[in-house]
């Protein structure tokens, strides 16, 4: 395994009370490891932002899930 591989959470590691940050290009990988569409991952990754089950680092922190989705 490489060490990107290795060092991107996976989708089962999203525990609600552990909210980890997390990119979004991460959470989108880790997502789209598990989902079948893309519809699918768009729609798990704005449930988790929007639950609290992970917030996002670096770039996209302070966006507002409007922002993600325009």
């Amino acid at each position: 395994m490489s060490a990107a591989t290795t060092s991107r959470p996976r989708l089962a590691a999203l525990q609600p009370e552990a909210s980890p940050e997390i990119t979004l290009l991460d959470l989108v990988r880790a997502v789209s490891e598990e989902c079948q569409t893309e519809a699918e991952v768009v729609a798990t990754v704005l449930h988790l932002l929007a639950s609290g089950r992970a917030r996002l680092c670096g770039s996209f922190r302070a966006a507002s899930l409007r922002d993600l989705c325009s």
